[in-house]
């Protein structure tokens, strides 16, 4: 139960914090779409693993 518990936590977290940084989700979105070719790839591979590490570093920014 505590697992369920810290898995919804979590997700209750990423989805703040999301939101708190829609505009630079949604600038890093229209950058990828209006590249093409080779540039597109990275600036999408670069953008996904950016917001991976982000997402995954919410404890460490998390102020008790």
């Amino acid at each position: 139960m505590k697992i369920a518990k810290a898995i919804l936590n979590y997700a209750w977290e990423v989805v703040k914090e999301s939101i708190a940084q829609i505009f630079t989700l949604l600038g890093f979105f229209i950058a990828w779409l209006t590249m093409t070719g080779t540039a597109q790839q990275i600036t999408g591979i670069f953008t996904v693993i950016a917001l991976v590490i982000w997402l995954a570093t919410i404890p460490l920014r998390k102020e008790d």
